[in-house]
């Protein structure tokens, strides 16, 4: 290894390091597809799922960094991609300023939030719909039913007419007789 060599990687050394959260692969894929021409930004999925030592014995020698553990641990970047699925590490100034994922990350947590407020909104439409046209089954039923109770009205008013016209028709023809001849 020559000695330029570390200093040429330090150059290609993104400036900005986006972790993504595994939860989010869509996220991923996005940001790796839109930054990949960018060398000062890099998109990574967190790896970071559980301690990497299992063994209740003591490690023999630690050869890695003692700062290396450190960098493991950080609550700020677990807070953000426990938020927002998204943690951007690097220069100070590179991470307090809002970049285009974070604004990404905010508009399709709103745009989620709508579709949930839609379909919510959409299921109480479908309730809705049910129960009006439950209501409108129910008042069909009680209309047919006028409409039967209506027909058997007009028939026995019919009937009824047709009785009392047999009955004029018999005064009009038969002479009417006195009860009491003798007064």
């Amino acid at each position: 290894m020559s000695v330029k060599e570390p200093a040429a990687r330090e150059l290609t050394a993104p400036l900005r390091l986006f972790v993504v959260a595994r939860r989010d692969p869509e996220l991923y894929g996005y940001l790796r597809a839109r930054f990949a021409d960018d060398g000062g930004i890099s998109v990574v999925l967190d790896r970071r799922v559980e301690p990497r030592r299992r063994r209740a014995l003591p490690a023999a020698a630690e050869r890695r960094r003692a700062d290396r553990a450190d960098r493991r641990m950080r609550p700020e970047i677990d807070e953000q991609l426990r938020a927002t699925s998204l943690a951007i590490v690097g220069t100070p100034s590179a991470a307090e300023t809002p970049t285009e994922a974070r604004r990404w990350i905010e508009t399709m947590q709103r745009g989620v939030a709508a579709i949930g407020e839609a379909l919510d909104d959409r299921d109480r439409l479908e309730r809705d719909t049910r129960a009006t046209q439950q209501e409108n089954d129910r008042l069909r039923t009680h209309m047919d039913q006028a409409w039967k109770e209506l027909a058997e009205i007009d028939s026995a008013i019919a009937r009824a007419i047709a009785v009392v016209n047999e009955l004029r028709s018999r005064l009009r023809r038969e002479p009417v007789r006195d009860p009491d001849p003798h007064p």
